[in-house]
Parts: C-alpha cells; sequence; structure tokens
C-alpha cells in the first residue's frame, strides 16, 4: 500500500466518523425534541398555572378550581396560532441549544 493509498484511507475514516458523530446527535436531538413534545401533550385537556410563557419547561397541573387556573384546550407547535378566543402561552425547555421553544399551550379560563 502507498503513502498516497493511506492517505486517501485515512480521509475516508475521518469523513465517515464525522457523518456518523452528526447522525448521533441528530438522534438525540429528536429524541430530546419527541420527549419535550409529549410532555406538553400531557397537559392538554388540564387546568395548569402558567404566566405569559413557559421558560423552564415544568408546568404545574391544579385543579380547575384553584385561583388562577387556566384551562389548556390545546397544544401546538411553536410556529402555530392558537384558534381565536385562546391565549397563546409558549413554553420554552431550559436545555434547548436553539431558541428551546417546543411549543405552545392555548388556554382559556376554565
Amino acid at each position: 500500500m502507498t503513502l498516497g493509498q493511506r492517505h486517501a484511507i485515512g480521509i475516508v475514516v475521518r469523513v465517515v466518523g464525522l457523518a456518523l458523530l452528526a447522525g448521533i446527535l441528530l438522534a438525540l436531538e429528536w429524541a430530546w425534541r419527541s420527549h419535550a413534545w409529549n410532555d406538553l401533550k400531557a397537559v392538554d385537556g388540564r387546568c395548569v398555572l402558567v404566566g405569559a410563557r413557559v421558560d423552564d419547561g415544568r408546568i404545574r397541573t391544579v385543579g380547575c378550581r384553584q385561583n388562577g387556573a387556566r384551562y389548556v384546550k390545546d397544544v401546538v407547535r411553536p410556529s402555530s396560532q392558537c384558534p381565536q378566543g385562546l391565549t397563546r402561552v409558549s413554553v420554552r425547555h431550559e436545555l434547548s441549544h436553539d431558541t428551546g421553544y417546543v411549543g405552545a399551550l392555548c388556554v382559556r379560563n376554565p
């Protein structure tokens, strides 16, 4: 095997290694977003205590008779709007490397 062939094989091995690493990182990102979205969907149809937005991803569910409770009528993606008459509460997760907004709650008073 010549020196040129070894050099070419080394380059190919590095490129394949970087591609595998990128694939693993993308899979982890997808898994995190799926987990965060499922957590968000879990409060659909329940009453929650939230402000104008949620920055840490933690949404406290409460009884609908509690003072300040709001009913989650729908959960939408970050780029979507809520139906007429519902208030949009953006939900951000603190561990995200980008904007972190995983979705939004469409809420109303119970």
